[in-house]
């Protein structure tokens, strides 16, 4: 092959597309870390249990989740949702990058407080969707108010950590390696996951990012992270004027990728990984051609997002782990009209999704994880917005999700200078998707031990 030829396939991206998939690898070896004091099976506090449920699908009340791994049955004899192997389990996480205003979302309308520190961005109580006598959802979440009453839908109020930062990259920092104490590890929360379950040779699709590179909750050494941007332009690819040197230049590179001349850890990540690489990026250029939807996806960013997961999903390339963000949330002025827009897309898209997975059978199958690195100050600014905070809600949904809201909502009369206290630590919800979804080890993974809450299926 000449070097002309080589560098113009080099250049269109084959190099790219088998990179991407060890990108992650491409950091330092990660340290072992834990939190300074972890709460421990012994002495934190019992998670809460839902402190309402969606009363169209007269959800029961599950009794106090105690910090053990095993997840507690409910107390009522009414039909639960049925949990499938976790083998067959997938976990989507969306991040809502900027610092998400939680207050108006989950919105404490039956407290007079909200209206006097929020009078120009408040939302009106009668515009609330009304959830139960205090607090309701945005009045642009019509979608996630349909999940709450199907009871696919849980609200977990008032999630954070000790000593809040308010800087976006440390608060995002610390929510991707779960360590809010000491430096940050390497290797993320979800990577450590990873590491722990994927072995050489399987799919190179197990974890996903939307994006063009790989966040720092994926980042491993163990295990390859495919970053697409889209799954149409996951492949590899030739100058057009040369479509006949496709084959000749992949088998190529091959040969020059399985045994380098230099060795790094992504060099080694794509020589081990190669047979597998090329066979998924084969069986993903084949994704669309299949797939066909089973909703009406909103026409916007993020809708195309969810559809293209919902075609790996479908498509049994192995997906484990997928992460995508939706952005736009620093809403520091003119906070009202922005944050409705993204409620708008936020909850009508991951209807669609919801949707979709349902028509293809995959609903029991995939949970959806929403969080933001902070929420907002309880008290708006003087630009008609709000500024860096702390705790804030997250949203967990799916067909095996335990419908409800969990936690208490945060006292507007007893702050931390300004912000909500949290009471749900943002651990035991990772914890709760890693022991009670994926049958892993949450201590191993996070560090430390974190008591679970009850919003899976056992």
């Amino acid at each position: 092959m000449s070097s002309s030829s080589r560098r113009a396939f080099l250049r269109t991206g084959a190099l790219g597309a088998a990179a991407g998939l060890a990108v992650a690898c491409t950091q330092p070896a990660p340290q072992s870390a834990a939190p300074t004091a972890p709460p421990s099976a012994g002495t934190a506090a019992p998670a809460p249990a839902p402190t309402s449920a969606p009363a169209a699908a007269a959800q029961p009340q599950p009794a106090a989740a105690q910090p053990t791994v095993a997840q507690p049955q409910p107390s009522s004899a009414q039909t639960q949702p049925q949990a499938p192997a976790a083998g067959q389990r997938a976990l989507v996480v969306l991040q809502l990058s900027g610092g998400h205003d939680g207050l108006n979302a989950v919105i404490p309308y039956g407290d007079g407080l909200y209206y006097q520190l929020r009078p120009q961005i408040g939302i009106p109580a009668d515009k609330v969707l009304h959830l139960d006598d205090q607090i309701g959802l945005h009045p642009n979440l019509t979608s996630f108010k349909s999940l709450y009453d199907q009871g696919q839908l849980a609200i977990l109020q008032g999630v954070g950590y000790p000593n809040p930062n308010r800087s976006h990259f440390r608060s995002m920092e610390i929510w991707h390696s779960a360590r809010p104490d000491g430096p940050s590890p390497d290797q993320g929360w979800l990577g450590a996951f990873m590491s722990e379950m994927y072995k050489v040779g399987d799919s190179p699709f197990e974890c996903v990012n939307f994006g063009t590179s790989v966040p720092q909750a994926l980042r491993t050494q163990q295990a390859p992270v495919a970053a697409l941007q889209d799954t149409t332009s996951f492949q590899f690819l030739v100058d057009r004027r040369l479509p006949s040197m496709k084959e000749p230049l992949l088998k190529t590179f091959g040969q020059v990728a399985t045994k380098p001349a230099r060795k790094s850890p992504a060099t080694d990540m794509v020589a081990r990984n190669w047979d597998a690489t090329t066979t998924g990026v084969s069986a993903l250029s084949a994704v669309s051609e299949k797939y066909q939807p089973k909703a009406q996806y909103p026409n916007n960013p993020l809708a195309k997002t969810l559809q293209q997961v919902a075609q790996m999903l479908s498509s049994d390339l192995g997906t484990r782990v997928v992460y995508l963000q939706l952005g736009g949330f620093d809403t520091h002025a003119n906070e009202k009209p922005q944050h409705a827009t993204l409620m708008t897309q936020m909850a009508d898209s991951l209807a669609a999704f919801q949707a979709d997975l349902d028509g293809h059978g995959l609903s029991d199958n995939v949970v959806t994880m929403l969080f933001s690195e902070f929420g907002r100050r309880v008290k708006e600014n003087g630009s008609q917005g709000t500024d860096h905070g702390a705790a804030g809600p997250m949203f967990v949904i799916g067909k095996a999700v335990r419908g409800g809201v969990y936690g208490d909502y945060p006292k507007l009369n007893d702050l931390d200078d300004g912000d909500l206290k949290f009471g749900i630590d943002f651990r035991s919800v990772y914890a709760t998707v890693l022991d009670g979804w994926f049958n892993a080890s949450s201590p191993e993974v996070l560090g430390g031990n974190f008591p679970t809450l009850n919003f899976l299926a056992a």
